[in-house]
């Protein structure tokens, strides 16, 4: 074969070489074209995602924050009605304010009562009930007679006096306990036991809610008259029903 048909035929297969090359290679690039722009646009929804994300996030927190402050408006507004609260019931009230709102009560349902006196001060209620009508000589139970008279005075308290404090007080004279010392030690014990005869019985007349209604004895602590006369210690000798405002 001559030199010049070597030469041609080397060229042939060159350019045959480079043009498979060419191919190859446009091919390659193509597909990496292809894998990039899914690359962007795979980056693409991310960052959106991310964008969203975190836009999100701002409005949770900003609800959030929205939250706290109404609850902190909520908390200082209820702490400043309980203060008010509080300092109106430790402001005392004058008894002319509660007469002028609730009026002295009318007394005429205590009339007839036996053994019982109604006095009103300032629209407080005080009803002083004779021993001799509520107890024997030296008993705290509550006579037949004392149980007709706290039955009508029961009635009274629950239809006039409804969901009033009540206190029931006893009170004795001055002359130390002899005869029944093996009950009572003093007039304290004995004026306290005659007193929570007669909270039981009003409690059982319905004359008022347990959670209302107390009692105490003062034995001959505050006597209303003279212990050294016989009168005087007879009358001092009583139980009181407190019927406040």
């Amino acid at each position: 074969m001559s030199s010049i048909s070597r030469g041609l035929l080397l060229f042939l297969i060159a350019s045959i070489t480079a043009g498979c090359q060419t191919t190859s290679l446009e091919r390659t690039l193509s597909y990496n074209q292809g894998k990039l722009r899914e690359a962007e646009e795979q980056r693409d929804r991310l960052e959106f995602q991310l964008a969203t994300s975190e836009r999100q996030q701002q409005e949770a927190v900003a609800e959030l924050v929205g939250f706290q402050k109404r609850i902190a408006d909520f908390r200082a507004k209820n702490a400043a009605l309980i203060a008010e609260n509080e300092m109106l019931i430790a402001r005392p009230i004058p008894a002319s304010a509660i007469i002028e709102e609730i009026g002295e009560p009318n007394l005429d349902g205590f009339d007839g009562i036996d053994g019982l006196q109604a006095s009103a001060v300032g629209g407080m209620v005080t009803l002083t009930l004779d021993q001799q009508v509520l107890f024997n000589s030296g008993s705290a139970d509550i006579s037949k007679r004392g149980q007709q008279a706290l039955g009508k005075l029961a009635v009274v308290l629950r239809d006039q006096f409804a969901g009033r404090e009540i206190r029931v007080e006893g009170h004795s004279d001055s002359t130390p306990v002899k005869k029944t010392r093996v009950k009572w030690a003093s007039n304290w014990e004995l004026s306290s036991t005659r007193a929570c005869s007669v909270l039981r019985e009003l409690i059982s007349s319905n004359a008022a809610d347990a959670s209302r209604i107390a009692a105490v004895g003062y034995g001959a602590q505050r006597p209303l008259f003279d212990n050294s006369t016989k009168e005087g210690r007879s009358k001092n000798r009583r139980v009181e029903v407190i019927v406040f405002p």
